[in-house]
């Protein structure tokens, strides 16, 4: 018995330490994944996310002019930050900046492409890029007195959209992002943000006065009619430990998100009915397992009305940056 347990034991670490796709198929190894944590999932969220951002230190009297790796520039003007009370701040201050133009990431971060239509319903976007700006002094959140400014190269996307909008992410308290359109305001009274696609330069202008999550998109186009599916799950997943997006097939620049669970029937779903007859996607689930990330990934064409099913034995174990490649290699 004990040579018997050692093997099991063995063969588990050895699963988790490499992949789990060579392990997939062996029913031992996939019961012995720990029931998941709600609270583990979220950290494999923030660090996935804390992995992707970039910090600069500068002084708030001189400003900034930042420039990432994929050539997307920030450019913060000289005092123009402001504390909680409106004072002018001074001194060392630091930018915290996350950009995202790939599904892969989104995924992993929990930052999925779900944008309010004028009726309040969630639909998926096509993204030219989302960002979030935070700029800190101590332990304090900084606001900006004056307009700041980024340039998101069009490349990373695909090139100018000249339908692209400019929204704002908001997150609800159980972590959730949601975008909305930020809409000019006629009265004068609202911050001032704007974009403008630049052609002869090939980006994506974007200028704005509250710092925060920022998303350039417009709402994906498709005439066939829509359904609503249900991705059934097993019972020990949920809302809190669990997610459910979905990449469609031709659209790098998609990632769909299944905002609702049945706890009665163990399905997620959506409100509204917006995926079309027809389509090819991929569904995507990831959950957490003793601090280790889980996924499955099922090609489907969708028919009206129609139920995917996700099992134990579809589970992988894998890393984070492994999940990344896979999602971003998905047709």
């Amino acid at each position: 018995m004990k040579t018997k347990l050692n093997s099991k034991l063995f063969a588990l670490v050895a699963c988790a330490t490499i992949t789990f796709s060579s392990c997939k198929n062996e029913t031992e190894s996939v019961s012995l994944l720990a029931n998941p944590s709600a609270v583990g999932f979220t950290n494999l969220r923030k660090n996935a996310l804390a992995d992707i951002t970039l910090t600069k230190a500068f002084k708030a009297e001189d400003g900034i002019t930042f420039e990432t790796d994929k050539g997307t520039e920030v450019r913060i003007s000289p005092n123009c930050l402001r504390d909680n009370s409106g004072n002018m701040v001074t001194g060392d201050v630091n930018l915290s900046f996350v950009e995202m133009y790939d599904r892969g990431n989104m995924a992993a971060t929990n930052k999925p492409l779900m944008g309010k239509n004028i009726t309040g319903e969630l639909l998926p976007l096509v993204t030219g890029g989302q960002f979030n700006i935070e700029v800190t002094k101590g332990n304090q959140k900084l606001r900006s007195g004056c307009p700041f400014f980024v340039d998101i190269p069009a490349t990373l996307t695909g090139g100018i959209d000249q339908d692209m909008k400019l929204w704002r992410g908001n997150i609800d308290e159980d972590g959730e992002l949601t975008w909305d359109e930020i809409k000019r305001d006629v009265g004068g009274q609202g911050k001032e943000a704007g974009i403008n696609a630049n052609t002869e330069s090939a980006t994506y202008h974007v200028w704005a006065s509250e710092f925060g999550w920022t998303n350039v998109d417009r709402f994906y186009n498709d005439a066939r009619p829509k359904t609503q599916i249900k991705v059934t799950v097993p019972a020990e997943y949920n809302m809190s430990n669990a997610a459910v997006y979905l990449s469609y097939e031709g659209e790098r620049n998609v990632l769909a998100r299944l905002d609702t669970y049945d706890s009665a029937e163990k399905f997620f779903s959506e409100h509204y009915g917006y995926i079309p007859v027809g389509l090819n996607l991929h569904v995507i689930f990831t959950s957490e397992s003793n601090g280790s990330l889980i996924y499955a990934i099922k090609k489907v064409t969708i028919v009206a009305n129609g139920v995917i099913n996700i099992s134990e034995s579809d589970l992988d174990i894998t890393s984070k940056s492994n999940l990344v490649n896979i999602i971003n290699n998905l047709n």
